[in-house]
């Protein structure tokens, strides 16, 4: 859906009107929901005794590793192709959140909500794009 939409805004076939509707809603609920969500979400989807057990100093190790490359490898990218280098390194943290709900938070938490359709375009065709990935060289090495 993201990339017929996608296609669809490249080729202009999406009038302004419904451009602007669909902007006007993405800023309702970006200003007015975002924080009900992340807690609705946050306490739905979270196993609050498996988060507990979750907690030792190997695994937050990791995380704080795999976050500091994410964001590394983010900023010097985009800091090369001349892009504003923290938001690409912040965009880029976003696959190390819990799909939407992690970049909602994360650049809710970073004060860049305007960063949200790039995150969101990055996430979905990032994440499909590493489970393919994944997925072949598993055949290639098993």
């Amino acid at each position: 859906m993201i990339v017929s939409a996608a296609v669809m805004k490249v080729f202009k076939l999406i009038p302004a009107k419904m451009e602007l509707g669909a902007y006007q809603m993405y800023q309702f609920f970006s200003k007015n929901l975002t924080y009900a969500i992340l807690v609705g979400l946050g306490t739905l989807f979270v196993s609050w005794k498996d988060l507990v057990h979750a907690f030792n100093p190997g695994y937050v190790a990791v995380c704080v590793a795999a976050v500091l490359a994410l964001v590394t490898s983010g900023y010097l990218v985009g800091k090369m192709l001349n892009m504003y280098p923290v938001e690409s390194g912040i965009v880029t943290a976003c696959h190390s959140g819990l799909g939407g709900t992690g970049d909602v938070a994360i650049l809710s938490a970073s004060n860049r909500m305007g960063l949200m359709p790039f995150a969101q375009i990055s996430t979905r065709i990032g994440g499909a794009a590493m489970i393919v990935l994944a997925t072949v060289l598993l055949k290639v090495f098993h």
